[in-house]
């Protein structure tokens, strides 16, 4: 056995919004997109041949599918792209954290055990930090020292932070793992673009890998890595200081064909491999007009070019490459041994490559991730709908559980046999808020430190508008969802370690008539969880106020569809939020710098998070 530099994991992404070539058509025809001139490919000899031979393509999805290469493209809005849509629509972070999940997934590998995160982006979703340190953020705990750097590259980027990776592996011989991702929201550089070439081209997705050095039965993984650039292209592929696209198209396609043909010609070079000797060449999917033109001057077979990324997924950038080779991985085509060579090239005449032997693997049995081993978490409301998903995502993460419930005796010895079977510590806590007593039961019960205290424990009270509310209800509201689980925050801090959650409700943005009391209540907390907070934050101790949109259950079902549709109209909430998905986010706000799919403000030391809307 010898030790090798291979790919152990593979995650994608992509926008939602499918963009057909018809979609463009559309748009072409309404004067959106001009510069296509659909009866000179009418007049054309291979479109007559084409329809002759029975096609029934329209001139611009002939051109678009026959010529171009490319079917389908998907963004993170709607088509036609506009900068009002991009408001509320995935970005190039969003597309980066879902595609470095799956890749640490598929690898199976700890976040913690990653050495160096790298991440390229031409299309960040803000200016600074770097990507690649807001996407570790994502993954790994507060006390994570692994660097992280981002580069500002597009087409290239993957490559050049390949190299990087294996530099890093060279002067780091304790280092096992990097984790890559290059993410893009091409679709953006769009938004005042005239010409229907890059609509037909340009996509949003993003591909991460996990880089890991280890020793394996045969292959060489990365066996070398180029990166030069071409000084006579870099006037005439970019984007302005506006954002704005500029390309010329005729000069692009001559350079980067050469440069394609030059990588592949140094890389087998070096590695001394000849033509018949790749299983499969993948290029930077930019287009049949480069990408069938180097491969002719190659003499690479269609059977050796893979270009399914191109055709299915439009140009991805950067992105290109890594996400072509998850796919050949999803698809079981990277068998051991397999040679595959890649080109790419890209703005600023940047353009580079690199070869791949895959190797065989010695034979592990994967090891389950508990990121949250040997903590302890307090839940109130155990028993509730949210309350028992958090219990089950905690104890799965292997975290120990003390959990408080109201009455049902009968739930809660069904919820802590269901825990069983993750190897957890399960300590259950009658206790109702409605008594000032719940408070001295429970902290008598909590003999150790706790590291998390999540307090989702919660009435309703009467859906009915404040004039209509008895004193006595309002009070009960405030002292089951305000006064006593406050008290007990307080009673509780000098054992909780690292983090309190208290969840809100999305009732306290929603403007819709009815359940005042639980309302004021909520807000009251709210406003308490403030003061808490800068009390916290003093022995180290985060709190987040998380407030939550309308759930698929729970609160919701008490509510008329005339108040679900204006509460969720009022918030911009689209659809009712999966609960189970909702407690993941939960979880991961307790260990995490960062969750995805939240929106995430402060107020003095109090973190509020909004999840929904």
């Amino acid at each position: 056995m010898s030790k090798a530099i291979f790919f152990s994991g593979f995650g994608i992404a992509h926008g939602k919004y499918g963009i057909s070539n018809s979609e463009i058509e559309k748009h072409i025809n309404i004067g959106f997109i001009g510069d296509f001139d659909a009866n000179r490919v009418k007049n054309s000899d291979d479109y007559k041949s084409y329809i002759k031979n029975g096609g029934s393509k329209s001139p611009f999805d002939f051109f678009a599918t026959e010529k171009m290469g490319f079917e389908t493209r998907y963004h993170v809005v709607p088509f036609p792209p506009t900068k009002a849509r991009y408001n509320h629509a995935q970005n190039s972070l969003d597309l980066g954290v879902a595609s470095m999940k799956m890749a640490l997934e598929n690898s199976n590998i700890d976040p913690e055990d990653i050495d160096l995160w790298l991440a390229g982006c031409a299309t960040p979703h803000e200016h600074a930090p770097g990507i690649a340190a807001t996407i570790k953020c994502h993954f790994v705990g507060f006390e994570n020292q692994a660097p992280a750097a981002t580069i500002n590259s597009a087409c290239v980027g993957f490559n050049i932070n390949l190299e990087r990776a294996i530099d890093y592996f060279n002067n780091h011989a304790e280092a096992k793992h990097v984790a890559i991702v290059h993410t893009e929201v091409m679709s953006r550089l769009l938004t005042n673009e005239k010409s229907f070439v890059p609509h037909v081209t340009f996509a949003d997705a993003a591909a991460s890998v996990i880089l890991t050095r280890d020793e394996v039965l045969s292959g060489q993984g990365i066996s070398f890595v180029l990166n030069n650039e071409d000084m006579q292209m870099i006037d005439f592929l970019g984007a302005d200081k506006h954002g704005d696209l500029y390309m010329n198209p005729t000069k692009v396609r001559i350079r980067a064909t050469n440069n394609i043909v030059n990588t592949v010609n140094k890389l087998l070079e070096f590695t001394k491999w000849k033509m018949a000797d790749i299983d499969m060449v993948v290029p930077h999917q930019t287009g049949n007009a480069i990408v069938k033109e180097a491969a002719k001057i190659l003499n690479i077979p269609d059977n050796k070019l893979y270009q399914d990324v191109q055709y299915q997924y439009g140009n991805l950038s950067g992105a290109s490459v890594p996400f072509g080779l998850a796919l050949m991985h999803s698809e079981g085509k990277l068998l051991p041994n397999n040679k595959i060579v890649t080109a790419v090239c890209g703005l600023g005449g940047e353009y580079g490559g690199f070869t791949y032997e895959v190797p065989k693997l010695k034979q592990n049995k994967p090891k389950p991730i508990k990121p949250l081993k040997g903590k302890t978490a307090l839940i109130t409301g155990a028993t509730g709908g949210l309350g028992s998903q958090i219990s089950h995502n905690l104890a799965e993460k292997g975290c120990n559980l003390i959990l408080q419930y109201n009455s049902n005796q009968a739930k809660a010895e069904q919820l802590k046999a269901e825990l069983a079977k993750f190897d957890v510590e399960v300590t259950l806590i009658q206790a109702n808020f409605e008594s000032v007593s719940a408070i001295e039961l429970i902290h008598n019960e909590v003999t150790e430190d706790i590291d998390f205290f999540v307090h989702a424990s919660a009435i309703t009270g009467n859906l009915l508008r404040a004039s209509e509310v008895t004193p006595e209800e309002m009070k009960l509201a405030d002292k089951v969802n305000f006064n006593n689980p406050m008290d007990l925050a307080v009673k509780l801090y000098n054992k909780i370690k690292d983090c309190v959650i208290f969840i809100g409700s999305v009732a306290e943005d929603a403007m819709f008539s009815g359940s005042s009391t639980y309302v004021s209540s909520k807000r009251k907390l709210h406003a308490s969880a403030v003061s808490f907070a800068n009390m916290a934050n003093k022995k180290g101790i985060r709190t987040i106020y998380y407030m939550i949109g309308l759930l698929d259950k729970g609160m919701v079902d008490k509510l008329n569809k005339k108040q679900q549709v204006a509460a969720m109209n009022s918030i911009g909430q689209k659809s009712l939020l999966n609960t189970a998905d909702v407690a993941d986010r939960i979880v991961r706000s307790l260990y995490l710098p960062k969750v995805i799919g939240v929106k995430h403000s402060r107020e003095g030391e109090l973190i509020v998070r909004r999840d929904g809307f």
